[in-house]
């Protein structure tokens, strides 16, 4: 079994900026305006995902939603992929919320009803700080609801909303939710081996998608992490705009069988309780 569990899925309508308000400038110069922009956006489909997925070998991905600045488009796409998730076997969901927006957890309830695993959130797209006072509804929501919130981190050498001592403050602050931290928490992992911060991420998971520097996942296994990490390419807009280069460069690190299967599909249903896949299907 082999999980990829950061999918890019977009609403054929999104996939034009011009369709865009100017309110998602974010978006729009990060994804719309790159020069490589229209190409990625090509292979948003879910058609173009399975392929993807066949080619390389994966059985199932979480699709996750854009985290809109505006609640509306966060609605349009969280319906979108609700619906494939229910048509298509291979597919999970992973829903948008604004947390800004005064009916988020309205939102995030009719997700999670309808099928959704838990929630992206990126404080840079949505215009807040992660460590302020916004995201506190929604982590006591989801804690409550056994929800997983996933929440875009950068990296450390970068000054952001989304920083990594800001999403450090942010699981202290919540130590019973749940967080799947994007692009392996920006190298907070490297530091669990200092006992403050192994206590403070102990309700965090990792994803595997820092896919031009995947070597980062082996220092992460060395820190003791191996049960919190999973696999995520972030296809289609990773810098390979495939997910076949990640999966090949995690398995070439030389992990053990037993790791191997933690990262690509335990620890996954570990985080999401998943238990119910298929055996067929492992």
């Amino acid at each position: 079994m082999r999980i990829d569990s950061h999918v890019y899925c977009l609403p054929p309508r999104l996939h034009d900026g011009n369709k865009l308000p100017q309110v998602e400038r974010q978006v729009l110069d990060a994804i719309h305006n790159h020069p490589e922009g229209p190409y990625a956006l090509s292979l948003s489909s879910p058609e173009a995902i399975l392929i993807s997925m066949e080619q390389c070998g994966l059985d199932q991905a979480l699709l996750v939603a854009f985290p809109w600045q505006s609640a509306d488009l966060c609605r349009e796409t969280n319906d979108y992929l609700l619906n494939l998730a229910v048509k298509q076997e291979q597919f999970h969901c992973l829903c948008s919320v604004q947390p800004k927006d005064t009916n988020h957890l309205h939102e995030a309830e009719r997700c999670l009803n309808a099928g959704a695993l838990g929630f992206k959130v990126n404080p840079v797209w949505q215009d807040y700080e992660m460590d302020g006072p916004v995201m506190d509804e929604l982590c006591a929501f989801a804690s409550g609801a056994g929800a997983t919130i996933m929440t875009h981190v950068d990296q450390g050498y970068k000054k952001s909303a989304a920083s990594v001592s800001a999403f450090l403050e942010l699981a202290k602050r919540h130590p019973k939710t749940k967080f799947l931290a994007s692009h392996l928490g920006g190298g907070l992992g490297l530091y669990s081996q200092h006992k403050p911060i192994k206590e403070a991420i102990s309700n965090v998971w990792f994803d595997t998608a820092v896919s031009s520097t995947m070597n980062l996942v082996k220092f992460y296994v060395e820190s003791g992490l191996e049960n919190k990490i999973v696999f995520g390419t972030d296809f289609p807009f990773n810098h390979c705009h495939n997910q076949n280069d990640p999966l090949d460069d995690l398995l070439n690190l030389g992990f053990s069988q037993i790791v191997r299967e933690k990262i690509l599909f335990k620890n996954f249903m570990a985080l999401f309780g998943c238990e119910n896949l298929s055996e067929e299907n492992r």
